[in-house]
């Protein structure tokens, strides 16, 4: 469930975790069609955290307009040698329930939305990825609604507790 304290510490682990290891970062990059740039780019991470204020610098990203969230997990690159900048909005989902909010492209209409805007780093490009456990994107069709879908048992290759997620889940 998206209140549930341990799939919050897992999202806290994601992002942090993306923030120090090279090596999980360019697998997760590699997933994406940002792949080609995975060498080049930098996480802009003390950007977002200014931008954020208190808030965690990925966490719960806000539309300005309407004051509700976002994006769950929001990550901007940038390119330094060209200055692309370009953004992966990332939400954990569990059960089919958690899906109906993501329902017809909303997440992606989202993501466009909040391109080139200074708050969000002005950022150029974007995908949208879920992170869930396989069976769910198996079966649940309104998965397509990301470009891309992560499984949990991949993940936790990097972060042991995204596996506990995806048998839970089964």
């Amino acid at each position: 469930m998206q209140g549930d304290p341990l799939s919050s510490d897992l999202d806290e682990l994601f992002a942090s975790t993306l923030a120090t290891s090279h090596e999980f970062r360019s697998w997760f990059l590699s997933r994406t069609k940002f792949a080609r740039l995975w060498p080049l780019v930098r996480l802009l991470q003390a950007e977002q955290q200014e931008a954020q204020g208190p808030d965690p610098w990925w966490r719960n990203w806000r539309s300005e307009s309407t004051g509700r969230v976002s994006t769950k997990m929001l990550f901007i690159f940038e390119v330094e040698q060209t200055k692309l900048r370009f953004a992966l909005h990332a939400e954990r989902a569990m059960r089919a329930e958690e899906l109906a909010a993501f329902e017809r492209g909303s997440h992606r209409a989202v993501a466009k939305a909040m391109m080139k805007q200074e708050c969000f780093q002005n950022y150029m490009d974007f995908e949208t990825v879920l992170l869930a456990p396989q069976a769910l994107i198996v079966a649940d069709a309104r998965t397509l609604n990301f470009d891309r879908r992560i499984p949990f048992e991949t993940v936790a290759g990097f972060l042991p507790g995204f596996g506990r997620l995806g048998q839970a889940a089964a």
